[in-house]
Parts: C-alpha cells; sequence; structure tokens
C-alpha cells in the first residue's frame, strides 16, 4: 500500500488567458520507506507539489491520499495534526528564529504537541546529536554556519520523529561540503526508515535518491 498517492491532481492559478496549471493530471505513488527526488526547472510544478504533499495547499482536480486517508475530505484542524505529527518539513531558507538557541529553535515545535519541557529538551538534543550538532546545541543562528544552520533546520523537523521528511531545495543555499553533509544525513534518516521527499535541481542531491521524478511545465515527464 503507497503511503502517499496523487491521483489525477491537478492544481490551477488565475483565469481566463492568466490561466497557469501549475500541476497538470499528476498521478504518483510513493511508499513507506522510500527516498524520492523530484526535480525540475523553475517553474516546473515542484513547489506546488511540495506544498499539497504536506497538506499546505489543495489541489484543484484529483485526490491526495496520505496514509490511506484522502486529504481533500480533511477539516483544517485535522491537516494541522497531520503536519504537526507526521510531516518534518525542512526549507532552503532554513527559517531558524535568529535570537532562540539551536536547541531552542529545535525545541518549539514540539511545544505545541503539549509536550513538556524536559521531554522537549531531551528530544532536541537526541536530535540535534543524531546530525552532529551537541556541542552547537546553546549556539544562535549567527553563531553557526550555513550548513550547521540546516543541520539544526534538520534536527527540528526530525525531533518529533515524524514518519515523513519533506525537504525543499535543502542544499540549494550551502557550499559542497555542506551540501555533502546534508545528503549523508537524509541517507541515513532514510535507513532509519523514514520516507523521504526531496524538491531539488541539484544533481548530486538527484543522484543520492533511489528514486527521480522530473517535472515539466506541471507533468511527469520521466521515473527513474
Amino acid at each position: 500500500m503507497a503511503l502517499i498517492e496523487l491521483r489525477g491532481v491537478s492544481k490551477v492559478y488565475g483565469g481566463g488567458e492568466n490561466t497557469v496549471r501549475a500541476l497538470d493530471n499528476v498521478s504518483l505513488s510513493i511508499k513507506k520507506g522510500e527516498f524520492v527526488a523530484i526535480v525540475g526547472h523553475s517553474g516546473s510544478g515542484k513547489s506546488t507539489m511540495m506544498n499539497i504533499l504536506g497538506c499546505l495547499d489543495t489541489p484543484n482536480e484529483g485526490e491526495y491520499y496520505l496514509n490511506d486517508k484522502n486529504v481533500g475530505k480533511l477539516s483544517e484542524g485535522r491537516l494541522s495534526k497531520i503536519r504537526n505529527r507526521e510531516i518534518g518539513f525542512v526549507f532552503q531558507s532554513f527559517n531558524l528564529i535568529p535570537n532562540l538557541s539551536a536547541c531552542e529553535n529545535v525545541e518549539l515545535p514540539l511545544s505545541y504537541r503539549g509536550i513538556s519541557r524536559t521531554q522537549r529538551r531531551s528530544l532536541a538534543l537526541d536530535a540535534l546529536a543524531a546530525v552532529g550538532l551537541s556541542e552547537r546545541a546553546a549556539h544562535n543562528p549567527s553563531q553557526l554556519s550555513g550548513g550547521q544552520q540546516q543541520r539544526v533546520a534538520i534536527a527540528r523537523a526530525i525531533a518529533a520523529r515524524p514518519p515523513i521528511i519533506l525537504a525543499d531545495e535543502p542544499t540549494g543555499n550551502l557550499d559542497t561540503s555542506s551540501e555533502d553533509d546534508i545528503i549523508g544525513i537524509l541517507q541515513k534518516l532514510n535507513l532509519t526508515g523514514r520516507t523521504i521527499v526531496v524538491i531539488t535541481h541539484g544533481d548530486k542531491l538527484a543522484a543520492a535518491a533511489k528514486r527521480r521524478i522530473s517535472l515539466v511545465d506541471g507533468r511527469i515527464v520521466t521515473e527513474s
């Protein structure tokens, strides 16, 4: 059974002459434990697909099933719980809060789940250890390199131990060495059983995935 399944999904913006089909009748199935890279040029529909997969947006046409649940029929409250409990998000821009330490940044989403302060700290430290940043837990983002900030962002995404990690251009702002570090971390997370879906235009990250899906003008053109 698929963990993630898109059935004839389309996403349309605008109207009339300004209509844009960001996704056009896309069908896709991803099984639990896969490491999938979605690639394409700017405007190909990658980010729109990521937003739909992450329950941040809904399609105009077609259906999206996540863990056998029809996302389109869920309330906003239920979608919020899914985003908080089942999906870890990693973004190109890190999105760390400047005046919080690395540990506090990782802890913050856990507070929305009603987890006690002691347990939040334990989960955050475990997540930072998993990305090799135990010694930087008390440092603020300004005291960290770009690669280290992205590792904090990954720690934040995995601290609650969600089964799915969605990463949007996670190596886009990094140098080669930091890119290699992030790819290695994602591969290790996949080996623990997590399902990893990355949006990327980087060949190195795409090659590290076990499956590659190419988008052009909102359509899947190749899979390998």
